[in-house]
């Protein structure tokens, strides 16, 4: 049978007191130490996570910037095609208005000078037509 004596209760005094050192040394700075790193595990998941959400929002945004521009650039370029077809479209009918101009002046020329040349060679008419019959007969018209 289990006796009771005195060194069952020193024992249970000894073990009293080396709960209270083991708690207050060794059990509450290992709990702290604990519970400080699950507080730095948790704010660094957490922080993570707003900074991919953050990271996910500036490419977002980027994206769309880079859309903007592209579609910008996209526009600014067809712009500038269309005006330089309409600038090319302009010179083009400008360099025909000209072309028609001088056809124009050149037949209006050619008109005068063979005006000019026929009744130079009116006189002769007569003259030339007696010669050109003479050598195409053989003989002299009168």
């Amino acid at each position: 049978m289990i006796e009771l004596n005195w060194t069952f209760f020193v024992q249970v005094a000894n073990f009293l007191v080396l709960m209270f050192i083991l708690n207050k040394i060794l059990y509450k700075p290992i709990l702290r130490v604990l519970d400080e790193r699950d507080e730095r595990i948790v704010g660094g998941q957490e922080k993570a996570k707003k900074l991919i959400a953050e990271g996910s929002t500036i490419f977002g945004k980027y994206s769309q910037k880079i859309q903007n521009a592209k579609v910008e650039a996209l526009g600014t370029k067809n712009t500038a095609r269309k005006e330089a077809s309409d600038q090319a479209n302009i010179f083009i009918e400008d360099a025909r208005k000209k072309a028609e101009e001088i056809i124009l002046q050149i037949q209006q020329d050619m008109t005068r000078e063979v005006e000019r040349v026929k009744k130079e060679l009116e006189p002769e008419l007569g003259i030339m037509a007696a010669t050109i019959a003479q050598q195409i007969l053989g003989r002299k018209v009168a």
